[in-house]
């Protein structure tokens, strides 16, 4: 016996079986009824038919001829329902319903049935729940015959004048409770209906709505891209203009390094740090949108700037006369040294470019108060209050499509924020560009004086070149080096020896990530300094990469590729030079 053949099993496929009609499908609930109720009725005619028959004439032909006819009428119906002819079948029924109650009527009177017309309002309300309301005032007007026929029964029953004078007011009577009846179920209907066509249009309104919402945001995803692309094509055409500041200068040194009285090493030292430049422009056209690891240092602007007058002279042509101040050596600030020169380029190059026709270009340097005041001033074309007041706007540019990117201003402005200092413009048409940068001036971390011993390091990489790199630049500032290749041989190396000042390790190792190892060795390695050479973006600890700096949640410094050996010695504690001390930083 399966579990199809269990009575369980049977109730279930019955359901299944009565549930499934091919009747639309507002009609399938109350095609279920019906079948159950022409179920049963034609199951207890035909019952009652054999019952008489097995009676032995208990009952007369005629009720059985009855019963065998309505057993039949329901069986009928039920199989033009099953073939999906769901009105006709209900219609059938509730005529049926109709027939048997005229019939009861003509037979019995009105009077003898007034208790049974209870039973009687059946197929009114199985007409306002089938068909709806035309077929409800039609089943109560074939009521009212039925009620009529029944008052006609009484007045051929009626032996005096006294119950011929009640048959009246009996049907009346009757009748105008089918009527109120027949008025209180038009009026639900009508109101069924209604709500039904408010939820089908509240459902299209949301079908509709949701076709908006959806093209919305595909018109909004495409705007965004749109804007995205035209961003991207903005800087696609102008970047070569910010490059341009750099070749020129490459091409500059190497073309004519006799004319400028230089050797050659001093000309290759330049081109590398103009090369370097290049990387500063390529890092933040990357991480323009974000904040970005900041190759922080402390050093002497009067320096600095110094060493920048053969990358600034050369962008200027002989029409322009080019003049740099810079004070005797003293004003320290903390800041990013190549971002500082990259955003002396961008103003420089603003200034070349304002000035097409020849002028005059100065950069001067001095103490103003806590700051280091840097001045730029030219006698170029000048700028309008709206430009001046969008100055410092990304991507706005007065240049053409193929001489600018929009950024370089932009540039400036977030080098000076990042560094804690402020910038002022002052510009009219025709009466040049004043620019004054200030900078905090920062105080040194230790006196000359103090001598330090040199750190040990322990450097951790798999890159054979990264390693002779690194090593030869510690060693030549004696720092004493300690080379592993892989995190289980640095772990190794601490457990024989924890005197190592420094952990400098690479982030992709052969059997670990390094900044894992750097974390792990954080906890065997108390006060080790740990750095870690990444070209990846750090995650700040909200998990967000705006909110990282060069010192993450850990302790652990970064340095980003590509770095050179001042970058790499920059983090390091005290380092001694030529027999002196050096404050770390």
């Amino acid at each position: 016996m399966t579990a199809q053949d269990t009575p369980l099993g049977l109730r279930q496929r019955l359901i299944g079986w009565l549930t499934h009609v091919p009747v639309a499908r507002q009609d399938r609930r109350n095609a279920w009824m019906l079948q159950l109720l022409l179920i049963v009725a034609g199951a207890m005619a035909v019952s009652i038919a054999v019952a008489s028959w097995s009676g032995a004439g208990a009952v007369g032909d005629g009720e059985r001829w009855g019963a065998l006819a309505i057993g039949a009428y329901a069986w009928t119906c039920f199989v033009l329902l099953r073939r999906g002819r769901f009105r006709l079948s209900a219609a059938l029924t509730i005529a049926g319903g109709l027939l048997l109650i005229a019939l009861s009527y003509q037979a019995y009177g009105l009077r003898a049935q007034s208790g049974l017309q209870t039973t009687h309002v059946m197929p009114l309300l199985f007409a306002g729940l089938l068909l709806g309301r035309s077929a409800v005032w039609w089943t109560a007007l074939a009521t009212a015959g039925a009620l009529a026929i029944g008052a006609l029964a009484d007045l051929g029953h009626a032996t005096n004048a006294a119950a011929a004078s009640e048959v009246l007011p009996n049907l009346l009577l009757s009748c105008m409770s089918f009527l109120v009846l027949a008025m209180i179920l038009d009026r639900l209907i009508l109101s069924s209906q209604r709500a039904i066509e408010r939820s089908r249009e509240l459902d299209a309104l949301c079908v509709e709505l949701e076709r908006e919402i959806d093209e919305k945001e595909h018109a909004y995803a495409r705007l965004l891209q749109t804007q995205r692309m035209e961003a991207i094509g903005r800087l696609a055409t102008g970047v070569a203009h910010d490059f341009n500041n750099i070749l020129s200068v490459i091409a500059g040194l190497a073309t004519s390094p006799r004319a400028q009285g230089d050797d050659a090493d001093a000309t290759l030292s330049r081109i590398q740090r103009a090369a370097q430049r290049g990387a500063v422009v390529t890092r933040r056209l990357l991480s323009f949108g974000r904040t970005q690891v900041r190759l922080v240092s402390t050093f002497d602007l009067a320096e600095a700037i110094e060493e920048m007058r053969p990358l600034l002279l050369p962008m200027f042509p002989r029409a322009i006369r080019a003049r740099l101040d810079t004070p005797p050596p003293g004003l320290l600030v903390t800041a990013d040294r190549d971002e500082l020169e990259l955003a002396l380029l961008n103003i420089a190059a603003n200034a070349c470019d304002a000035m097409p026709q020849g002028g005059r270009f100065a950069l001067s340097i001095e103490a103003d108060g806590g700051h280091a005041l840097i001045r730029v001033e030219d006698t170029g074309s000048g700028m309008t209050p709206d430009v001046r007041a969008r100055l410092f706007e990304p991507f706005f540019t007065t240049k053409p499509k193929d001489k600018g990117t929009g950024i370089g201003m932009a540039i400036v402005h977030r080098f000076v924020a990042d560094s804690g200092g402020g910038i002022d413009v002052d510009s009219a048409p025709g009466e040049g560009t004043r620019i004054r940068l200030r900078l905090p001036l920062a105080v040194p971390e230790c006196d000359a004086g103090q001598a330090a011993e040199a750190p040990r390091v322990l450097l951790v990489t798999g890159d054979a070149a990264l390693a002779r790199h690194a090593t030869a630049t510690l060693a030549a500032r004696g720092c004493r080096v300690i080379e592993a290749r892989r995190g289980g041989e640095a772990i190794a190396q601490v457990l024989q020896s924890t005197a190592i000042d420094v952990v400098i390790a690479d982030h992709d190792l052969a059997d670990t990530d390094g900044l894992v190892l750097l974390r792990q060795l954080g906890n065997m390695l108390g006060k080790a300094r740990r750095v870690l050479i990444s070209d990846r973006s750090p995650a700040g600890p909200s998990g967000d990469p705006a909110a990282s700096d060069d010192l993450d949640d850990s302790g652990i410094l970064r340095v980003r590729r590509p770095f050179t050996g001042e970058q790499l010695l920059a983090t390091l504690p005290a380092i001694p030079a030529d027999g002196g001390a050096a404050c770390g930083r």
